[in-house]
């Protein structure tokens, strides 16, 4: 509506009043519910082991009474204000007057139904409360009333008619209070269906007339917001105007019913629309691809879920093009999780990206694609020899060919990531091969696993890592799990960590043989996958705890926030009474463990999944390495397998990390901390991040960037350049207690 300025305090005051009526209508309405529920009979009693716990006939019958006695009362009372509402209405407005469901009737039936036996009585009260309660209507004012514009919105749940004819009267009143305050009611946003029958023809004509010059044949929005014509024609007649009914979905859509289209709905319909999640969207790249914000892809979403309620409704069968337009919206996003902390509803798209992915999964759509099926294969893989088979494949062959396409096609490459052209739906496969090569693959990694290396590739033992020189059976344990990035494909990562503790001086058991955390799986759609996995690991830590139970372990290290945020959902303390999780670099600085001072320049990367938790990340790592260090912003582009699954999408991602990482650069160089020309280092906490960053190696204004993990770094310089190979002899020389499990 737009009301003119001096009458706006007599706008809102109409319809606080109106709002005042619909929510008596609502607590009588609640009245009646409860009243018919207890004249009914038959009232559900709670079980007890003691027969004299149950109310006698009589009794329960008296309570009965009461409760009757109660909501009539109640009930007559609430009509009576809404009978006289006209005089009533400054104590309603101010609650000198308040109908209460809390106070005037909860309370009085927990006095008349005391008893265990009566507490399904109260919940099934409470139930119906919150039935009722769901039926309410009421109109919001909010947005910009400064100008005049206000935004009067009316939520209903259209799977419930008779709110929405609670509602079409609510809006009739409103359009007959704004015309009586010499308003209008068109506005910001125009007119739309609901309005339409609230425009006078003299209004309208102005509207019909000019389409009619402009669209003679009618090609635009056919029929829509105009009159019939005068000989009935039905191209004007809106009464067939398809609106899904997401609250039907489940009853009416064979599709609903057969999968996790309804919930995924759900999970999105309380999107505002404020776009307050943009900034923060790693997929959000306004210069190469704007398109992708959580926001806009809410809509998407929506959009696509009408689509396919009607096909299903209509035609029975829904469009291939609509799957593919569901996986592309469900590609566009790395599973951060950031979007969830600006937003004012609390929508998580990254979870709601995950749903998509299984849905998308379970119904036989989701596209085959090379590179993910050979990522997921290798962190399914347990058997030691796929593994080592799968590593070398990859890392000895694929990576080597990746980096030397790179050098082959390094000028086109380079145009591609100077300017990343915008997609809608995939990249052509030409395209997706030379997004692939942008970027060099990192090179110069361990030939060989974590456990390779140090013989503890068998399942059927508990390895446990301690110096004999140093340690007893006394001494502190911790359980480190490496997860697969810092194990089997940046072995110096998980060997690193342990190294660290070794010097730490505690003892540190491993899991045995090689285990994945779960959440790759996930975040790819492969729910049942990761359920398993989950299940497995869970009772395989339960019997390590029991045959190890000796060691009384307090502490679960992590070296990746992916398995930090997964296995915090694994209950560990009921695995290890009384343990903690935590990262091992806030491990190591608790244990006052920190680099020498006076270190040179770092930049430093916080992954979207940072598992520093107990205190800002960047603390942290300053008190590690000096306070010479600076945070590069963005997503570095790799999320997971999204860099070998829609290489576009990380190109346009990584376009903006390289910029932060040439300012990054320019403010090293200009503090005087990193010299002119000297390589610059980054720092990470991820694996997979760590991958992402070595990209970036050639990308520099001046030298190289050199990425590496924290745990490396403080390896190096703490323990000796050998640090690899002098820890893997010292480990291998009597450091390495096998248990059977």
């Amino acid at each position: 509506m737009v009301i003119p300025l001096p009458r706006m305090g007599e706008y809102t005051e109409g319809i606080e009043r109106i709002n005042i009526e619909l929510s008596l209508r609502n607590k009588i309405k609640l009245a009646d519910a409860l009243e018919a529920f207890f004249a009914k009979g038959q009232l559900p009693l709670g079980k007890t082991d003691d027969a004299n716990d149950i109310p006698s006939a009589e009794l329960l019958e008296d309570r009965v009474q009461q409760a009757l006695v109660l909501v009539r009362e109640v009930r007559a009372l609430w009509a009576g204000w809404l009978a006289n509402v006209d005089s009533l209405f400054p104590q309603l407005q101010d609650h000198r007057l308040r109908a209460s469901w809390k106070t005037q009737l909860r309370a009085p039936l927990q006095q008349i139904f005391t008893g265990a036996a009566f507490g399904a009585v109260l919940a099934e009260c409470a139930a119906i409360h919150k039935r009722v309660l769901k039926g309410r209507v009421w109109a919001a004012l909010h947005m910009h009333a400064g100008d005049g514009n206000v935004h009067t919105n009316l939520p209903v749940n259209s799977d419930d008619y008779e709110m929405l004819q609670t509602a079409h009267e609510a809006v009739a009143r409103i359009m007959v209070l704004a015309r009586s305050l010499d308003g209008v009611i068109s506005g910001e946003h125009g007119i739309g269906i609901t309005k339409l029958e609230y425009l006078t023809d003299a209004e309208l004509q102005p509207f019909a007339d000019y389409k009619a010059k402009v669209d003679p044949e009618g090609r635009f929005n056919k029929g829509k917001l105009l009159r019939a014509s005068a000989d009935g024609a039905r191209s004007a007649d809106l009464t067939h105007a398809y609106t899904p009914s997401f609250g039907l979905m489940g009853h009416e859509s064979l599709i609903m019913q057969q999968s996790d289209i309804g919930a995924i709905a759900d999970s999105v319909k309380d999107c505002l629309r404020c776009g307050k999640c943009k900034p923060v969207c790693a997929t959000h790249v306004p210069r190469a691809n704007l398109l992708y914000s959580p926001r806009n892809k809410i809509l998407a979403t929506s959009l696509l879920v009408e689509a396919f309620l009607y096909e299903e409704q209509t035609r029975r069968g829904i469009s291939i093009k609509h799957w593919e337009e569901f996986e592309d919206v469900a590609d566009h996003c790395t599973v951060c999780h950031k979007c969830l902390s600006p937003c004012p509803v609390k929508i998580d798209f990254g979870d709601v990206t995950m749903n998509m992915r299984n849905l998308l999964r379970k119904m036989g759509q989701k596209s085959f694609r090379p590179g993910n099926a050979a990522a997921m294969f290798f962190l399914n893989a347990t058997n030691p020899e796929t593994i080592k088979f799968m590593r070398s494949a990859m890392v000895d062959v694929g990576f080597k060919a990746q980096r030397l396409a790179n050098q082959l096609l390094k000028k086109v490459a380079r145009k591609q990531t100077s300017a990343p052209p915008a997609t809608l739906g995939a990249a052509p496969i030409k395209e997706q091969v030379i997004h692939f090569i942008n970027k060099k693959m990192p090179g110069g990694l361990p030939k060989k696993t974590a456990r390779a290396l140090l013989d503890i590739e068998d399942k059927d033992y508990v390895p446990i890592i301690r110096n004999p020189a140093g340690t007893t059976a006394e001494t502190e344990a911790v359980f480190y799990f490496p997860g697969c990035g810092s194990e089997r494909l940046f072995s110096q990562v998980g060997l690193a960590t342990q190294a660290m503790l070794w010097h730490a001086g505690v003892q540190t058991v491993l899991p045995p043989g090689y285990l994945c955390c779960g959440y790759p799986q996930r975040g790819s759609g492969q729910f049942d996958k990761a359920e398993k996995i989950i299940t497995d690991n869970r009772v395989l830590f339960h019997r390590v705890a029991n045959t190890l139970n000796y060691l009384d372990i307090k502490t679960v290290v992590v070296s990746c926030g992916t398995c930090y945020d997964q296995l915090q959902g694994y209950e560990f303390e009921k695995i290890f009474p009384g343990c903690r999780i935590i990262d091992i670099h806030e491990y190591l600085l608790e244990k006052g463990i920190t680099l020498p001072t006076g270190q040179g320049g770092y930049l430093y990367h916080d992954p979207c999944h940072s598992p520093m938790k107990l205190q800002e990340p960047m603390k942290t790592v300053k008190a590690l390495v000096g306070d010479n260090v600076l945070e590069s912003k963005r997503c570095c582009g790799e999320s997971g397998t999204l860099g070998v699954t829609r290489p576009d999408i990380s190109t346009q991602i990584r376009f903006r990390k390289e910029e932060e990482l040439q300012k990054g650069e320019a403010a090293l160089r200009a503090a005087g901390t990193v010299g002119a020309q000297d390589n610059v280092k980054i720092l990470t906490s991820c694996p997979s991040c760590l991958q992402g960053l070595s990209r970036y190696g050639d990308d520099l204004n001046n030298g190289l960037l050199e990425a590496d993990y924290i745990v490396v770094e403080m390896a190096r310089q703490i323990l000796g350049e050998d640090w690899l190979p002098t820890y893997v002899a010292q480990a291998n020389d009597g450091g390495i207690e096998r248990v059977l499990v």
